[in-house]
């Protein structure tokens, strides 16, 4: 099991329980879901939480690391959507329940 699949299992089993939470697939790839919206997804290696444009735009300032998500790679990049590299190494699941909360709420 890779360092992504390990970390995405530990935030499905913390957030599983919550009443709107699903798994689901996006792009092939597992995620997690509420309202049958993703906000959380395993990417490869790395870790894409949907955090609207705003928290995006502040966090690409302080973890130059992260980059908006183009799951296409074609320069298209979602305006909500950050892909953080595991090597990061924040809170994953704070990360995971605020683009949880943020989906929740805009949905």
């Amino acid at each position: 099991m890779t360092a992504a699949e390990t970390q995405f299992d530990t935030m499905v089993q913390a957030l599983e329980s919550a009443e709107d939470v699903t798994r689901g697939k996006l792009f092939g790839h597992p995620s997690l879901q509420v309202k049958g919206k993703a906000f959380a997804l395993r990417y490869h290696d790395d870790l894409v939480f949907k955090l609207g444009r705003s928290r995006v735009d502040d966090l690409l300032a302080t973890h130059p690391e992260a980059v908006r998500f183009d799951p296409s790679g074609k320069g298209r990049a979602m305006k909500d959507g950050l892909h953080v590299p595991l090597s990061l190494g924040v809170d994953w699941l704070a990360w995971a329940e605020s683009a949880r909360k943020f989906v929740h709420d805009h949905a």
